[in-house]
């Protein structure tokens, strides 16, 4: 796992770099950066998505769904919580971008590649399995943080359910209790959109990032927030999995998923809703870097 985790920092940085160089040579531009964004969220992901699931299972696999799902609902408890009592001193508009970026987490456009290439199919699934909580309450509980609007969870629901990786998930579920094989020229047409995630993926991020400013990196805020985000959240994650006796591929992937960086949308949001973009920029960008030091870190804890 060490090994492949190595391997798989190498062609993140380089795939990452990429996207710094296309966008700061303005051959990645604000239309093609949305283009991107859309592309990977409507097609690459949800074929990857669905593809993830084996056309057979057992009961022992069902049963970790359900332990998945606790998890993310603890976690997402759990920071929400922490956000509130952190950050309850500071202003308004820099507070919710500080528990927003708890609450939301990049795990499907660093974490689905990671997971992929470390616990294959399986985490695949898990990573899904993890998320489908964790959507409907960045979608409720963190969307209110910058409106102000109580949450609807009609809607929040409503909104889960039509997401296209949701959808994927859905249609997997059905294929693996049923055992449906899919046209030759279908499966191959998804293996095709689901090759291209990584690239893709690590060409946006390395967009993101080519906004990097220095002048907040002074800030001692930002510094411990990335610990908090990439270190000691994941560690009670793992800490509390290995106390329950939980799965592995549960453990592992649970604790990969709650150390991911903060969710671009961190930044689009605040720019959005009047809150501190340009901290929420800090945020997304010193995590994003940060993590590519602990997702070793945490790979290598994960071996043990």
């Amino acid at each position: 796992m060490y090994q492949n985790m190595l391997r798989l920092e190498g062609v993140m940085v380089v795939l990452i770099l990429c996207g710094v160089l296309l966008r700061r040579k303005k051959m990645i531009t604000d239309a093609g950066q949305d283009c991107l964004t859309d592309l990977l969220m409507y097609m690459v992901l949800p074929c990857n998505i669905f593809l993830s699931f084996p056309q057979h299972t057992d009961l022992d696999t069902l049963r970790s769904f359900l332990v998945t799902i606790l998890i993310s609902v603890l976690v997402m408890a759990a920071v929400a919580v922490l956000g509130k009592v952190l950050y309850r001193s500071y202003q308004d508009r820099e507070a919710k971008v500080f528990q927003y970026g708890l609450v939301n987490s990049n795990a499907l456009f660093i974490g689905l590649p990671v997971i992929q290439s470390l616990l294959g199919s399986e985490g695949v699934m898990q990573l899904t399995m993890y998320m489908i909580f964790v959507r409907m309450f960045c979608w409720s509980y963190g969307l209110s943080l910058y409106t102000g609007v109580k949450s609807d969870w009609r809607t929040s629901a409503k909104r889960l359910l039509l997401h296209p990786c949701m959808i994927a998930a859905m249609l997997g579920v059905v294929r693996m209790l049923t055992g449906v094989h899919l046209p030759v020229f279908l499966q191959q047409s998804a293996e095709y959109f689901s090759d291209c995630m990584m690239a893709m993926s690590m060409l946006l991020i390395g967009v993101v990032l080519s906004e990097l400013h220095g002048r907040m990196l002074l800030r001692a805020d930002v510094w411990f927030f990335a610990v908090l985000r990439l270190v000691l959240v994941p560690a009670l994650v793992f800490g509390g999995c290995r106390v329950c006796n939980v799965p592995h591929i549960v453990t592992a992937t649970c604790t990969l998923l709650s150390g991911m960086p903060a969710a671009s949308l961190t930044a689009v949001l605040a720019a959005r809703y009047r809150g501190d973009a340009e901290l929420g920029s800090m945020l997304v960008a010193v995590s994003t870097v940060l993590s590519m030091g602990t997702i070793l870190l945490w790979s290598w804890v994960l071996q043990i």
